[in-house]
């Protein structure tokens, strides 16, 4: 073989070899030497009348078949097209397909062009879902408006103030480089309710000097001037609140920082539109005093009420104390009970399987197996194409790995994407010899390549004690209920040849270890000897042996190398060979072996899972081996980190911003304590709709803080005023009751109204909307009502102690 190498390598040859100086011209001398044709190569001498052509087959043709792609059960080619970092999604999948109605024109009948998964489908869908549910909940905002101030004139001004201030801030948006997507529309719905606060505060307070008798002029004036100091401490928390948020790091930073930042330039533009457009137009339009429709003579009842319970709870504040630590408590008992999670799954229509055989295995088995499982998807009714690719290249060097791009109907004509991704992984467990992983097509927290909910790092010194920890860990979580796809990314059973080298004979013989390596490589592999020119294009040139010859090891004993004295030795005479087995490949982390666990969940939390899994690992690891987290997990640890950081920056905020404006240290404080009330409603709500506790739902916490808060500072602003004025304790509190119950009721009403639709979750991509407006639709109906009066307790007894 070596003697047919170098015959070729000496005569396949273009290179430069010199250059000719005239008197007026000068020339590059380059020598052409590679074959033109195949019949050119096999004509080679390689000794005296003995051809190439004589003992090889040399031809032009296609590679030995290590990889298949197949789309919808027919051979196909894939190409996947990634789009630049920056790059809007929809822009590029939409001129992709302008492109390939155009090629489609220049194929053969019999060739079809098709695409397996269309990622702008399902951000169209969630766009229009964002923005539905905005419209939806003005026109609820509005209906609330209405209610409360019974006078359809005055509805339409915090109506009006809604466009003005999202369509600043989509202005802004663009200026600052972002663009309108499923985060910032979310963000946008939210806004709906949190904007148009400042104007229904302002708004309500004309109404109420005009109800007093003032002329519309003199009622928008004082109106005004009353609310603006507590509508600018109401915004300046909000902000504050939210500011922590855009210094976070990791995916959790990278979500939640576009969400902060729409809402930031919100609720910074509606305080601006709250006291500029909005007194303007309420003086105009207030003209009359309103008449009482049926909803605020019953509120007048509820008002009339309401101020029974609250001297009821200032004269029995052991009782409001009391209520308020079992709202602790239980939150406390509920936190525990619900499930949490790093994202919320979603169904994007589509999803991935993986399937692995034992290394060794042969690629007509693989094929074999593949389509087995081809077969098996496509017949499920709720699959709409199916993408396979198997062989060299997909998930490793091997060609005993697969990878399947599931594609599903549309969702009106099928059940969630993780019901079809349960039926799957049923109906594939039962084919033999493979282990399969049905897994989520999202990228979020992925390592190596894989999308599963589990994924640990284990690493250690020693090779053989990772592979007892590897299937230690695959037998024990295989029977844990709930995890699925149990795996691991270790793989020592390769079946391999071991060949070592007799160099006592080697050296009497004159043959290298470099000669033999070379050899076997040239006859067993695949010997990159240059290229191959065919017009403008280059292909690569080979030599290796025939395919029949490769396919038995004991063909190793026909292979000879020449020895220093010109005669031919047998291999099997310097080698010595065995069959064993052996690590396919090995990985590396912090410079020490290791190995990835993988594993999918079903009916089980993430924060349970993991649990589960760290548990074992500080049980069952050796002195010395250690773990860390990847994936799913890591960035799920790192979010709660996060979130709690972010939340505590947060109340600190809050309190240096209310104390500078209140000019005192006890109030901020009162109003801080209003926001643990809140818990019991999240946790709750969360609980009672089977909804985990997320990234959405972190900073829907985040949010309602804000708003809870806002809420306190409007009535305790009021109460401080109104104690300047020369009110006693109890008349001030009575006073701010009648003054600002309506506006923090109207706001909050709104609020719920704006995420409402959200809630619901009946459209698509509301899955990861749904989190946060539970959150804060929950926090809102346990927080308000009992800060309503803990509120003016507190202040009450804090007052009395300072006399």
């Amino acid at each position: 073989p070596l003697d047919v190498l170098r015959e070729i390598e000496r005569n396949h040859q273009d290179v430069p070899v010199g250059n000719v100086y005239g008197k007026r011209r000068e020339y590059i001398l380059r020598l052409y030497g590679k074959f033109k044709t195949p019949e050119e190569l096999s004509n080679l001498y390689i000794k005296e009348n003995l051809r190439l052509g004589d003992v090889a087959r040399v031809y032009f043709g296609e590679d030995e078949e290590r990889s298949l792609a197949r789309f919808n059960g027919k051979r196909a080619v894939a190409l996947l097209v990634f789009k630049q970092a920056k790059v809007n999604t929809v822009k590029v999948i939409d001129e992709i397909k302008s492109r390939m109605s155009f090629f489609k024109s220049l194929l053969p009948p019999d060739v079809k062009l098709d695409y397996t998964f269309d990622a702008s489908v399902y951000i169209k869908e969630s766009i229009r879902s964002a923005f539905e549910e905005i419209i939806i909940g003005v026109l609820l905002t509005a209906f609330t408006v209405y209610l409360f101030l019974g006078n359809l004139r005055l509805t339409l001004v915090p109506v009006f103030a809604i466009p003005v201030t999202i369509l600043g801030t989509i202005f802004f948006l663009h200026q600052f480089g972002y663009s309108l997507n499923t985060v910032t529309l979310l963000s946008l719905a939210v806004a709906v309710g949190i904007v148009i606060d400042d104007a229904i505060v302002v708004m309500e307070s004309i109404h109420r000097r005009r109800e007093e008798g003032l002329t519309p002029f003199e009622a928008g004036v004082r109106g005004t001037r009353i609310v603006m100091f507590a509508l600018l401490a109401s915004t300046s928390v909000l902000i504050v609140v939210f500011l922590p948020v855009l210094f976070l790091k990791g995916v959790l930073g990278t979500f939640l920082k576009n969400f902060a930042l729409t809402l930031i330039i919100a609720i910074g533009l509606s305080y601006l539109v709250a006291i500029t457009f909005t007194p303007s137009v309420t003086v105009r339009l207030i003209s009359q005093k309103p008449r009482e429709n049926f909803f605020m003579k019953i509120y007048g009842k509820f008002e009339n009420a309401f101020d029974r319970t609250l001297k009821f709870s200032l004269d029995h504040k052991a009782l409001v104390f009391l209520l308020s630590l079992v709202f602790v408590f239980l939150s406390v008992y509920l936190f525990p009970k619900v499930r949490k999670e790093f994202v919320p799954h979603v169904d994007e229509g589509r999803f991935m399987v993986r399937i692995r055989m034992p290394v060794g295995t042969s690629f007509e088995i693989v094929k074999e197996k593949a389509e087995e499982v081809e077969k098996i998807l496509l017949k499920n009714p709720y699959v709409a194409k199916v993408g396979m690719v198997v062989g060299e290249g997909v998930g490793g060097a091997g060609v005993h790995t697969g990878l399947f791009f599931v594609y599903l109907k549309d969702r009106s004509q099928r059940p969630h994407q993780r019901v079809i991704m349960s039926q799957v992984r049923e109906e594939l467990s039962k084919v033999k010899n493979v282990k399969v992983s049905v897994e989520p097509p999202h990228g979020i927290g992925t390592s190596a390549g894989r999308t599963t909910d589990i994924q640990y790092i284990v690493k250690g010194d020693r090779i053989e004690v990772l592979k007892k920890i590897a299937k230690s860990m695959e037998e024990y979580f295989s029977k844990v209920e709930g995890f699925r796809d149990v795996d691991t990314s270790l793989e020592l059973n390769a079946p391999y040849v071991k060949i070592r080298v007799k160099r006592d004979k080697l050296s009497h013989l004159g043959v290298s270890v470099e000669d033999l390596g070379l050899t076997l490589s040239l006859l067993f592999g695949k010997y990159r000897v240059g290229t191959y020119e065919l017009g403008s294009e280059s292909y690569d040139f080979y030599v290796k042996a025939e395919e029949d010859f490769v396919r038995e090891i004991e063909n190793l004993k026909k292979v000879y190398v020449r020895a220093k004295n010109g005669n031919l030795v047998p291999i099997t005479e310097l080698i010595d060979y065995s069959v064993e087995a052996g690590p396919f490949g090995l990985t590396r982390y912090n410079r020490q072996y290791s190995f990835v666990f993988y594993a999918n969940l079903e009916g089980i939390d993430l924060e349970t899972a993991r649990s589960l899994v760290e548990e074992w690992l500080r049980k069952n690891l050796p002195f010395g081996y250690t773990y860390d987290t990847a994936g799913r997990v890591k960035e799920f640890k790192r979010a709660f980190s996060g979130f709690v950081l972010s939340l505590i920056m947060s109340l600190i905020g809050v309190y240096m911003i209310l104390s500078s404006l209140f000019e005192s240290l006890k109030h901020p404080f009162t109003v801080i304590l209003m926001a643990p009330l809140s818990a019991l409603g999240v946790l709750g709500f969360l609980y009672l709709t089977d909804t985990s506790l997320n990234v959405s739902s972190y900073f829907g916490i985040i949010l309602l803080v804000g708003i809870i808060v806002r809420d306190a500072v409007l009535f305790i602003e009021r109460i401080i005023q109104l104690r300047s004025e020369g009110y006693g304790v109890r008349e001030a509190i009575l006073e701010a009751r009648r003054e600002r119950l309506r506006p923090i009721l109207m706001t909050t009403v709104t609020v719920i109204s704006a995420l409402l639709p959200v809630a619901l979750g009946l459209t698509a991509g509301s899955e990861q909307r749904k989190p946060l407006a539970i959150a804060v639709i929950g926090g809102i109906v346990s927080g308000l009502p009992l800060s309503l009066f803990l509120l003016p307790v507190i202040y009450e007894l804090l007052e009395k102690e300072k006399r």
